[in-house]
């Protein structure tokens, strides 16, 4: 294994925590962290020199430097899927929409509107919900690390159902869901990846509920579509 610097990993562990507890104080910081508190104020103090975090009255957060670069991350994800979703849009005459991860949240960064319809799926860009709803979020969520799925199935009722539920998406590459975000919206969703691995995004084609007997026939855009993205964020991380 690779030699790791102590410090940068000390650093992300600070900077991780205020992104999942914040506002936290210096010391709930060193709880958390179970860092020694010298350390962990030199730590905060370099990290909101460069503004990745600020203090706030109730305690350090996040700050604009972290919001740039997650600016940035979805900018570049857009980019590249923005005309692969169009096609999809155009072919399918349904609504194509891309999110992010963003915490524990999914959330809406781009989207394409199919022209066939009167009556079709549109959602708002910068709007979220838990990873533990609708298509999307689940097929994001089937692919982040175990620390984050144990800790968001401690909010769902049937905890077991939806590991079940993980696991056959992880197998079959893609989620289904039914009247779970927005009643009489149906979707499929698909995962993207960067050239690590990383679950970063996916890609959903939503119907309202008198187009949901379409979905299984809209498999396979979503498959070809997914593809075609998953190959670009790869050659261009």
């Amino acid at each position: 294994m690779a030699e790791i610097s102590s410090t940068g990993d000390q650093m992300l562990t600070v900077l991780e925590t205020v992104a999942k507890h914040g506002p936290i104080t210096v010391a709930e910081v060193v709880r958390l962290c179970e860092m020694n508190r010298t350390v962990v104020h030199r730590l905060l103090t370099t990290l909101e020199t460069r503004a990745y975090v600020r203090r706030a009255p109730a305690g350090f957060v996040l700050g604009s430097a972290v919001i740039e670069l997650a600016r940035q991350l979805e900018t570049d994800i857009s980019s590249i899927a923005k005309s692969h979703m169009d096609r999809m849009a155009e072919r399918t005459g349904e609504t194509v929409v891309l999110h992010c991860v963003d915490k524990d949240d999914a959330m809406v960064v781009e989207q394409s509107l199919g022209g066939q319809h009167l009556v079709r799926v549109q959602h708002t860009p910068g709007s979220r919900h838990p990873l533990y709803q609708g298509a999307s979020g689940w097929a994001l969520l089937a692919f982040q690390d175990e620390k984050t799925i144990a800790r968001l199935l401690r909010r769902v009722t049937g905890a077991a159902a939806a590991r079940d539920r993980l696991q056959e998406i992880r197998n079959l590459k893609y989620a289904i869901s039914h009247d779970e975000l927005q009643m009489g919206v149906h979707g499929v969703a698909a995962p993207l990846f960067d050239r690590a691995g990383n679950c970063i995004a996916s890609v959903a084609i939503l119907v309202p509920a008198a187009r949901m007997d379409k979905l299984n026939v809209l498999l396979p855009e979503l498959i070809a579509g997914a593809v075609a993205i998953n190959t670009d964020l790869q050659r261009e991380a």
